[in-house]
């Protein structure tokens, strides 16, 4: 009889467990907001005062070292072919016109920083995640200088 008294607890708690699972499942499925874009809204002054010090301390000249350093070749020059990244080619243009109001700089620095913030039609999100913490402001200055400059390739 104890054996069977043990039995039929686990058998309520297995259902228990399973039911509050359940319950967080659909809590879940529920307030999954499928129409939501995820694109948080901007103004033209987002990461202005940040922009603006990397951009005082950049030489565009010097970013060359810093892109070979992190590998961005790899996905925007060759993977851009296979869909992988957004060509760097002409990047400052469409850049400046990427998330109205915000500037070509400060859509650049989004971009590298915050990759999740805003995803390009037709691109997964392929920048590496703690690419910011890894990047020095120098190299962070001088790779956004660069890509405002007509000689992003």
């Amino acid at each position: 009889m104890a054996q069977k008294n043990r039995l039929g607890w686990a058998v309520y708690l297995a259902g228990a467990l399973l039911i509050v699972v359940l319950v967080f499942f659909l809590v879940e499925l529920f307030s999954f907001n499928q129409g939501s874009s995820g694109i948080e809204p901007v103004s033209s002054g987002a990461y202005r005062d940040r922009v603006d010090a990397l951009l005082a301390i950049a030489d565009p000249a010097n970013a060359e070292a810093a892109i070979q350093r992190y590998g961005c070749p790899a996905c925007h020059r060759a993977g851009a072919e296979n869909g992988i990244a957004p060509s760097w080619e002409g990047i400052a243009e469409r850049a400046a016109e990427r998330r109205p109001p915000m500037p070509a700089d400060a859509y650049l620095y989004e971009s590298i920083i915050h990759p999740e913030a805003y995803l390009v039609e037709g691109y997964p999100n392929s920048m590496v995640p703690n690419f910011g913490s890894r990047v020095s402001d120098q190299e962070l200055g001088d790779i956004i200088a660069y890509l405002l400059t007509p000689d992003a390739r």
